[in-house]
């Protein structure tokens, strides 16, 4: 099972995050965002064609998560110890008997695994092997996507170059 949506969906998470910067009344601001958000469905449905059809790009995401993992543990961190936490109090959290003043320490403490497993994982991320192996991830998927819709580079490219527009079109914070 992933943990780390970056992970297996790399592409994804990034054209949702993306997708989720933009706001704005203008009409043809919201065209555009109509637009990306259509594009957005399509590259996803595409990457998830691509993985379902291609179980070893499910073994290299795999692989990846642990590398990350293993890196984040040999720079101190615990993110299985973390996620565990972390599920532990979800799972507490749904109990009705729990006090208001328990439930803000449990968000509390949420919040700073949450903190720490970033910080783990940005750590990770910036780890020569980790971005190689990232790297290799993202070009697999990139061409097991171009296999199942050949129309994959110009969709993203259509994406950036809204995103892009769009970017310029947000008032400076």
């Amino acid at each position: 099972m992933m943990r780390f949506p970056h992970v297996r969906h790399l592409l994804v998470a990034g054209i949702v995050a993306l997708g989720l910067i933009f706001a704005g009344s203008a009409a043809a601001q919201q065209q555009a965002q109509a637009e990306i958000q259509e594009l957005q469905q399509r590259l996803m449905q595409i990457q998830q064609q691509a993985v379902e059809n291609n179980p070893q790009l499910q073994d290299q995401a795999e692989e990846l998560e642990s590398l990350v993992m293993r890196t984040m543990e040999d720079a101190g961190f615990d993110p299985e110890g973390g996620i565990a936490r972390l599920e532990q109090i979800q799972a507490d959290f749904q109990d009705e008997s729990i006090s208001d003043e328990e439930r803000q320490g449990m968000m509390q403490e949420a919040q700073e695994i949450q903190a720490d497993l970033q910080q783990g994982q940005q750590m990770a991320l910036q780890d020569q092997e980790v971005i190689e192996a990232q790297e290799a991830f993202e070009e697999n998927l990139m061409d097991a996507m171009r296999a199942e819709d050949p129309d994959t580079d110009e969709l993203l490219a259509r994406f950036e170059e809204l995103r892009a527009d769009m970017e310029q079109q947000q008032p400076a914070q």
